[in-house]
């Protein structure tokens, strides 16, 4: 079931009212009947309303995509923060070695909605400990703590926080040249001191770039326990507080030029709706 936009449909009613005043303020001038310059300001803030709606909805859609992007990186995040380091090796050198297939034009790289089945095949018998033994060969070899390919190293610092640089230095001072480490995310000071030493860094975007394309994205991804969440919590994620300040200059104007027009009741009534929205949005919604 689709999420109702709140926020876009109110921002399109009040494009919608806000353009119907303002053509029916300009047509009572210049047509006769009172009910034609409605009828045509109705129409003209209807055109208004609707190009504005769908203007607005083309880019709320391209930026909630990316927003949802955003979430499941956290969601990725948070999984490999979670998983065991075995787990999460054995993960990233089959992403490893399927994205080398991939490059190689090899026909046994499976597609990109193969969606879990990568990360959750069964270990093989007689594998044991040995992790490896499950990542073709000869590309990865997982040894402690890092990945071995033809490329390089690869080193695993998921964590919560950010890598310190002295969480780096460990890898810096490892043997071998070429070394990439991957993380949630690093600090400005490992990053200067990977940068001094020639390490690569992959942070939660570029590591769930990785695993999505080669397919390998665990079907049930570890993740905190979800909470109830009341009506404050469902309006809030809707609507942002600092747009009750829009309402309230819209209602207040709406107020006083009842004040001066021969038709009160409707700036009364529009004003007061506005006067009430402004105060639920000021009171529970979203902070910036």
């Amino acid at each position: 079931m689709k999420r109702f936009d709140l926020p876009l449909w109110s921002d399109t009613v009040f494009v919608f009212s806000a353009a119907f005043l303002l053509f029916f303020c300009i047509f009572r001038f210049y047509l006769n009947g009172l009910w034609a310059a409605a009828l045509c300001a109705f129409a003209a803030g209807g055109a208004a309303g609707v190009l504005f709606f769908f203007f607005l909805r083309a880019r709320r859609k391209k930026k909630h995509t990316s927003e949802g992007e955003k979430a499941e990186i956290g969601k990725l995040a948070f999984h490999l923060a979670m998983d065991s380091p075995e787990h999460n090796a054995e993960l990233i050198a089959k992403c490893l070695t399927l994205e080398h297939e991939r490059a190689e034009g090899t026909e046994n790289a499976p597609p990109q909605n193969a969606g879990g089945a990568c990360a959750s095949e069964p270990q093989k018998a007689g594998g044991g400990a040995d992790t490896a033994a499950e990542v073709p060969e000869p590309f990865a070899h997982i040894r402690g703590g890092r990945i071995d390919t033809e490329n390089g190293s690869t080193y695993l610092k998921f964590q919560f926080e950010a890598v310190t640089a002295d969480e780096l230095s460990p890898v810096i001072r490892a043997e071998g040249e070429q070394k990439t480490v991957l993380g949630a995310s690093f600090t400005d000071e490992a990053q200067k001191l990977a940068a001094a030493f020639g390490v690569t860094l992959k942070d939660a975007a570029e590591v769930y770039t990785l695993v999505k394309e080669s397919g390998c994205m665990p079907e049930a991804l570890i993740s905190p326990p979800e909470q109830k969440r009341g009506f404050h919590a469902k309006l809030a994620f809707r609507v942002r507080r600092s747009a009750w300040r829009g309402y309230l200059f819209s209602g207040t104007f709406l107020l006083l030029f009842s004040l001066f027009t021969v038709f009160p009741v409707y700036y009364v009534v529009s004003g007061g709706v506005l006067l009430a929205i402004a105060a639920a949005v000021r009171f529970f919604g979203k902070k910036d």
